[in-house]
C-alpha cells in the first residue's frame, strides 16, 4: 500500500489507527512540555530534577482532575540520553512510599519503593535503551533498563493530614536525581545534543495535527517487536519515527477519509474512557492499568481519563458513580457505605474514599474541610463488632456520626476508593467493596 493507491475508506482506518495508538504517547507529551520543556509554565523544573507538591490537595486545587488526598507528589522526566541517572531514596519506615517509572508509550516499566524494594531506600540505577558501556552494578540496590529516552518519575509519598507535612517533606527533601559520572566522581559524559522540542497545545486533539507531534516522539521510544507490522502499515499516511506527516500531499478524498478516521478514533477514546470497565455492585470493575500490550484504545482512553494510573499491585481504583439501585449519586440524598466486620479493603498499605462533583471532576468544598475518608482518618468510629459505617451526604449527619461523615455536594457526585498494595482477594475479585445504599433503603 502506498500513499497514491489509497482509497479513502483505507486512509480512514489507518488514520483511526494511528490515532488511538498515538493519543497516550502525546498525552505523556503534555505532562513533559508542561514540567520540563516550557520554561512559562508553572510546572516547571526542567529534566532530572524533581518538583515537589508542598500541599494537600483540596478543593482550592483545579489543575488536574479526580486528584488524590492521600499522597503529595515528587515529580520529573528522566532524559536519559547522555549516560545513566541515579536515584537515591531515604529511608521512609512505616510510612508508604512509591516511584512509578513510566515509558513514553506510558506503560509502568519498572517500580522503586515500599512494596516492590522495601522502606530502607538505596541507590537505583536507570539506564536509557541506547547506552553502551560497562556497569557497576554492585553499588547500586537495583539496575533498571528504560524502553525510552524520557521516563516519567511519579513518586508519590503519603501524608497524614496537613499537621504531616514536615515528616513528607524530609523525604522529599533527601530524593535525588544524579548523572552516574557525579555518583560514581568520574568524568562527565559528553551532553546530548540539544533538542528543538514542537510547541504543544490541547488544539491537536481530535485533528490530523496529532500526527506531526507523534513522529516526533517515536525517535525516543524504543518501539516493541509486536508494533512493527503496525507501524510498517501506518507508513502508507506517513506515521513513524523520522516519518513526516503531510495531509495536504493526500488527494481531497483521502485527506477527508484521514479527518473522518481522527475524529472516530478521538469519539472512540472518550467513549471507551467514559466506560472503563464492568459495573458490579455500583463499583465499576475496571480492567489492569498499566501494562497495555495491544490495546491501544484502552491504553488511551486511560491516558484521556486519569494518565499515569499506578498497576494493581500498587494500587486500584474503583469508581462508583451509582447506588445499590443503580441511580446516580446525588447530594439531595443521604447514603451510608456499610463494611461488615471482617470485610474492610485488604490491603497492605492504606485505603480511601474520595469524593468528586461529577463535572468538574474535583473535590468539593464543606463544612468540615475534609474530601477523602478512610483507614487512616483521625477519629473515625469503628462499632463494636468492628463494623464501619461511613455517611455520605450533603448535610450533616448529626454530631454522634460527624467524625465517619464524607460531605457531598448538593448536586451529582462520584466516588473514587483507592486500595494501596491490595492484597490478592483485593486482585482477583474475590472482594468487593459494599454498595453504596440510600439510608432509607438501608
Amino acid at each position: 500500500m502506498t500513499e497514491s493507491s489509497l482509497t479513502p475508506a483505507e486512509a480512514r482506518e489507518l488514520a483511526f489507527e494511528a490515532y488511538t495508538y498515538g493519543f497516550a504517547i502525546v498525552e505523556n507529551y503534555r505532562a513533559m512540555f508542561g514540567m520540563c520543556v516550557w520554561e512559562g509554565s508553572p510546572q516547571y523544573a526542567g529534566f532530572n530534577r524533581y518538583l515537589h507538591g508542598r500541599e494537600l490537595f483540596d478543593s482550592s486545587y483545579d489543575t488536574v482532575v479526580n486528584a488524590n488526598n492521600d499522597t503529595l507528589y515528587s515529580t520529573t522526566f528522566a532524559d536519559l540520553r547522555a549516560e545513566p541517572l541515579v536515584i537515591s531514596v531515604p529511608p521512609t519506615g512505616d510510612r508508604y512510599f512509591v516511584i512509578q517509572l513510566v515509558d513514553m508509550g506510558t506503560d509502568n516499566f519498572a517500580y522503586i519503593g515500599t512494596r516492590e524494594t522495601g522502606p530502607d531506600g538505596g541507590d537505583f540505577l536507570l539506564v536509557g535503551p541506547s547506552f553502551k558501556g560497562a556497569l557497576p552494578h554492585d553499588r547500586f540496590a537495583r539496575v533498571i533498563v528504560a524502553p525510552s529516552q524520557f521516563v516519567a518519575l511519579a513518586t508519590r509519598t503519603a501524608i497524614d493530614g496537613p499537621e504531616d507535612l514536615d515528616g513528607v517533606t524530609a523525604i522529599q527533601e533527601q530524593l535525588r536525581i544524579r548523572p552516574l559520572s557525579e555518583f560514581l566522581g568520574t568524568r562527565a559524559a559528553a551532553a546530548a545534543p540539544r533538542i528543538d522540542f514542537p510547541a504543544y497545545s490541547p488544539s491537536v486533539y481530535g485533528t490530523a495535527e496529532l500526527f506531526p507531534l507523534l513522529n516526533f516522539l517515536l525517535q525516543f521510544h524504543s518501539i516493541p517487536l509486536r508494533e512493527n507490522h503496525l507501524l510498517r502499515r501506518l507508513r502508507a499516511i506517513g506515521i513513524g519515527p523520522y516519518e513526516t506527516f503531510d495531509v495536504e500531499k493526500f488527494e481531497p478524498d483521502v485527506r477527508a477519509g484521514i479527518e473522518e478516521g481522527v475524529a472516530a478514533a478521538h469519539h472512540a477514546i472518550e467513549e471507551r474512557g467514559n466506560a472503563l470497565g464492568a459495573l458490579i455492585g455500583g463499583w465499576q470493575d475496571i480492567p489492569p492499568m498499566g501494562d497495555y500490550g495491544d490495546d491501544y484504545l484502552f491504553r488511551s482512553a486511560v491516558a484521556w481519563k486519569f494518565i499515569y494510573t499506578n498497576s494493581p499491585q500498587e494500587a486500584i481504583y474503583p469508581i462508583a458513580e451509582t447506588d445499590a439501585e443503580g441511580e446516580h449519586l446525588h447530594g439531595g440524598e443521604e447514603y451510608v457505605l456499610h463494611f461488615p466486620a471482617g470485610e474492610l479493603p485488604p490491603v497492605d498499605a492504606f485505603w480511601s474514599i474520595t469524593l468528586y462533583e461529577s463535572a468538574s471532576r474535583l473535590m468539593t468544598e464543606n463544612a468540615i474541610g475534609r474530601y477523602s475518608i478512610g483507614d487512616r482518618t483521625p477519629g473515625i468510629r469503628y462499632a463494636e463488632d468492628g463494623s464501619l459505617s461511613l455517611y455520605i451526604q450533603h448535610g450533616s449527619p448529626g454530631p454522634d456520626l460527624e467524625s465517619n461523615w464524607l460531605p457531598a455536594p448538593a448536586g451529582r457526585f462520584y466516588l473514587n476508593a483507592r486500595a494501596y498494595i491490595p492484597r490478592p482477594s483485593f486482585l482477583d475479585g474475590s472482594y468487593r467493596l459494599p454498595a453504596v445504599r440510600r439510608r432509607t433503603a438501608a
